[in-house]
């Protein structure tokens, strides 16, 4: 009842809904970066809890199959191998004992999921089974590891059209703790400036590049440590962004000029390293708005999956079906 780790790199590991709560114990909820991709990976399954499930960031992984199951990969766009042969992303999948699942570089997006029915069996902490490698939560991932995971019977093969939300321009924010240390000038140019995600990212954040005049302010020598929002945008010592993501610090004194929206937060964790866009500034409310429009997409995820429909012309191993078992010549019943 497990998944054999032939190969992977840094950056894969085990993520389920995190652990929410437990802030101000000195703990971050962690959890998926991109909780629309977690969901559909579920839905497809159908399984219902806090399953969890493989992320990984940039790059894939070798697997093989110790115990016969069903999965299904979702997220950033990458390459997904059965044995050698190409499965659509969204799409539940068998894989038996023996067999070799490969998942390639990410061609589209950052972070890409693959699921196992029941979800994987590693060791949980405080109530998940999310993996923090910075506080030492969790399950890290090294090659020759074995991830458990419940035997399964059976599961429908359904397939979901993911929507394509990895090349977002505008990225909607709300005012932040701090953001009335900024003068109205460092805020207007820090609005129309446009970004670039830097290579210099993880779970913890992602720093940006751009062009012009760094965001300092003198004020912000004054902040005192507080608790620290998942997608505040802080300004460090040399004027420079940095988005904060789920395995940031609890507190921090930096001061956070904006704050990512809820509804955006996968939108924008999925961007490729080099990708631009801008900062609009939203109303409490529009976030609210958007949130609840998010919340109903996730509500109705069940409702676009699809019984997948196989046409036989490309399916390789088509005998293996038995589909012209019994069959009879016709005329055994002819009177002679």
């Amino acid at each position: 009842m497990s998944l054999y780790i032939n190969s992977t790199l840094i950056g894969a590991s085990v993520q389920d809904d995190g652990r929410p709560g437990l802030q101000r114990y000195g703990v971050t909820s962690g959890g998926a970066v991109d909780k629309l991709a977690l969901a559909q990976g579920r839905v497809l399954l159908n399984d219902e809890g806090n399953t969890a499930a493989l992320e990984f960031s940039a790059v894939g992984g070798n697997f093989k199959v110790q115990t016969s199951s069903f999965f299904v990969f979702t997220g950033a766009k990458a390459l997904l191998k059965l044995n050698g042969n190409f499965i659509p992303q969204g799409q539940v999948f068998e894989a038996n004992v023996g067999d070799e699942i490969e998942i390639g570089s990410i061609s589209k997006g950052f972070y890409s999921y693959l699921h196992v029915a029941g979800g994987f069996l590693s060791t949980a902490h405080l109530g998940s089974r999310s993996t923090n490698v910075q506080v030492g939560l969790g399950t890290a991932l090294e090659n020759g590891n074995i991830l458990p995971y419940k035997r399964t019977l059976h599961r429908d093969l359904m397939y979901l059209k993911s929507n394509d939300y990895f090349n977002s321009n505008k990225i909607r924010v709300v005012s932040g703790p701090q953001t009335n240390l900024f003068p109205e000038k460092v805020l207007q140019r820090f609005f129309s400036t446009e970004y670039k995600v830097s290579p210099m990212r993880n779970r913890m954040g992602v720093k940006l590049d751009f062009n012009g005049e760094n965001f300092y302010t003198d004020a912000g020598l004054s902040v005192l440590s507080d608790a620290i929002e998942l997608g505040d945008i802080q300004i460090d010592g040399e004027g420079t962004p940095t988005v904060l993501l789920n395995d940031r610090q609890p507190t921090g004194g930096y001061p956070r000029i904006s704050t990512i929206i809820s509804a955006d937060l996968h939108k924008f964790a999925q961007k490729s390293v080099n990708s631009k866009f801008n900062f609009v500034m939203v109303t409490l409310k529009e976030a609210i708005k958007a949130l609840e429009e998010l919340t109903e997409q996730l509500r109705n995820l069940r409702s676009q999956v699809d019984s997948l429909q196989r046409d036989p012309h490309n399916i390789s191993n088509l005998l293996n079906y038995s589909l012209v078992g019994g069959a009879i010549r016709g005329d055994e019943f002819d009177e002679s």
